[in-house]
């Protein structure tokens, strides 16, 4: 006999409450392993190694199982994806430990703004030399051997197709040498339909969690795609062979920037 809605929604908030419990203990490990990790150079290999378990333990402890396909770059590369979920920073982080971005407003952040500076995050201010100044930052990465990471569609979106790329992103690398990694996030689709964790439209942070929390599994595959030379290439050059690079391997259509998912416009990075 099969069980009621009813009952699968119990077990449902059962199982989201069981995971919320095991992840609150996964984040205060995270801090307390971070403070004692050391600060500088001395304790940068140990913030590596806690930031790739930390982020493979907290996709284990959502329910998420995951796939590599593909060959992660091991020299500076600018890494680019497209953007569905909040997940994409954790998914990505436990593949390749790259380096991330992010608005200077969360480094003043308590716990969180202190865990992202320990962490090598860089943090653009916003304004209006917001463009040079992330070009800047991810130039100085590059340059310091990390793999920076963008999202250049500037949002999530419902998984189904990949916007149009921001080609200002790309500003960095063109004509550099330094190679765009492009990487494809395929979550588990239903078919003709969006991805069902899509972090999209007004949905709050919490309760898109809670859904995820609540399903008894989530798959994804990561594609790492072949390596784009940048050499002679502009930025727009480098944005539009990145998306049909991932809309290739994704299989979906590439879409034009459509009005349900616009609120969650960012700043193309993490």
């Amino acid at each position: 006999m099969r069980p009621m809605i009813g009952e699968w929604d119990m077990r449902g908030h059962l199982r989201a409450l069981g995971r919320l419990m095991r992840i609150l203990g996964h984040l205060l490990k995270g801090v307390v392993l971070t403070a004692l990790s050391g600060g500088g150079d001395a304790g940068a290999e140990k913030r590596r190694c806690i930031r790739h378990a930390w982020y493979d333990r907290l996709l284990t402890l959502c329910g998420v199982h995951v796939q590599v396909l593909g060959n992660p770059p091991e020299q500076p590369a600018l890494v680019v994806a497209n953007h569905v979920s909040w997940l994409d920073v954790a998914l990505l982080g436990a593949a390749l430990d790259p380096a991330f971005l992010s608005k200077a407003e969360v480094g003043r952040w308590p716990v969180i703004g202190w865990l992202a500076r320990r962490h090598e995050t860089r943090f653009i201010e916003r304004g209006g030399h917001q463009s040079a100044a992330l070009a800047e930052a991810l130039q100085a990465g590059l340059a310091a051997g990390e793999r920076p990471v963008v999202f250049p569609e500037g949002t999530t979106s419902h998984g189904g197709g990949v916007r149009r790329f921001y080609p200002r992103l790309f500003a960095a690398v063109a004509g550099t040498g330094y190679p765009v990694q492009p990487v494809a996030l395929d979550y588990e689709r239903p078919a003709g339909e969006g991805t069902p964790v899509a972090f999209i439209g007004n949905q709050g942070l919490l309760a898109n969690l809670w859904r995820l929390l609540q399903r008894p599994q989530t798959r994804v595959s990561l594609h790492f795609l072949a390596p784009l030379d940048s050499t002679r290439r502009d930025r727009r050059e480098l944005a539009e062979a990145s998306r049909t690079a991932i809309v290739q391997a994704l299989g979906v259509p590439a879409e034009p920037l459509s009005s349900p998912d616009r609120a969650r416009r960012g700043a193309g990075k993490a």
